[in-house]
């Protein structure tokens, strides 16, 4: 069953009581103005705070003093943003949590000026992703009474679960512009289970939505990142093995460059490669050894990130029996 947001607002505080709010203007984030409504401010407080173990009069009074006239309802996320995470401590956690929820909340924000709606419309955010190449055209092979009944599956209230570092993480890594945390894990729950038989599907697809937006399973990042896309994959991780010559060398460094392009992880041994002072064409003491094949493969993860979302990932394995295993060891220091 689809979940609403309902507010309620509680009873006067005395942190935000004495603020006359028709001196107050505030810049709303579709860029009209409005007198400052401290019922709502009080209302997402209140709503971010509940069942924590935190005070929300605290965060109020934090907020009493940045209010001004022509701030922005982003700054005032912000700032409440801010003052939870100045609160944070070992022995308050959960501010944490209440940031987090502060941040998503301008997530929904966002997302309903950028689209004229937050949830409650799954099969039309569908058809507007695949539109705007987006979403790949392989979600459409669900009809509009599957997606409908997928859509009632969202349960807006797991968003919430994410303290200030996962939110954020969330948000600026894996979710695509105007998109909404349980939308991305739905279309890639159903994706997942596209390939089973029509009339099993939803069921396999109701599974893997709960498990994955619950936090029982954990996709790989370059799945949750590239599923849903056009030309999106499965795949995330990649071993390849490079051989004694250049050929070789240079052909996996090309592979390594087109899999991070493509949002892939890759594990490269290079044992095969003839270690430090050993012949090539022969000539004695010619071989320079792994370690300046391993400078280029660690400049192209640095040169070429997994999508534009992350910094690309090369992990070398070099076995114990390899002569230039000291060098390699050496590499990992902070002189090396």
């Amino acid at each position: 069953m689809q979940q609403t947001l309902t507010l309620t607002p509680p009873p006067p505080t005395p942190q935000l009581s004495g603020i006359n709010s028709s001196n107050i203007q505030v810049i709303k984030r579709n860029g009209l103005k409005a007198n400052l409504d401290i019922s709502k401010i009080r209302s997402v407080v209140q709503w971010a705070c509940a069942n924590l173990d935190v005070n929300p009069i605290e965060l109020e009074a934090g907020l009493n003093t940045r209010l001004r006239d022509g701030v922005t309802t982003r700054d005032i996320q912000d700032n409440l943003i801010h003052c939870a995470l100045e609160m944070c401590s070992p022995d308050e956690p959960e501010w944490r949590y209440v940031a987090g929820r502060l941040h998503i909340w301008g997530v929904w924000k966002d997302t309903l000026v950028k689209r004229g709606y937050q949830y409650g419309n799954y099969p039309k955010t569908v058809q507007m992703k695949v539109a705007a190449n987006q979403y790949d055209d392989r979600i459409l092979t669900y009809t509009n009474a599957e997606l409908e009944e997928a859509g009632s599956w969202i349960n807006t209230d797991w968003d919430t679960d994410y303290d200030f570092a996962g939110a954020v993480l969330l948000s600026k890594r894996y979710l695509l512009p105007a998109e909404l945390p349980q939308e991305a894990f739905l279309t890639c729950a159903l994706l997942l289970a596209s390939v089973e038989k029509p009339h099993n599907r939803l069921k396999y697809a109701r599974k893997f939505y709960e498990a994955i937006a619950l936090r029982k399973i954990s996709l790989a990042t370059p799945i949750l990142a590239n599923l849903r896309v056009p030309r999106g994959s499965l795949s995330s991780c990649f071993i390849c093995a490079i051989d004694d010559n250049l050929e070789s060398i240079f052909s996996e460094i090309t592979n390594s460059a087109r899999i991070s392009k493509n949002g892939g992880g890759v594990g490269i041994n290079v044992s095969r490669i003839r270690a430090t002072g050993s012949w090539v064409m022969g000539k004695e003491n010619a071989s320079g050894g792994v370690i300046p094949w391993i400078k280029l493969l660690n400049d192209t993860a640095i040169a070429v990130n997994q999508g534009g979302r992350r910094a690309g990932a090369i992990t070398v394995s070099l076995d114990v029996w390899h002569l230039d295993v000291p060098e390699f060891l050496e590499m990992q220091t902070e002189n090396g």
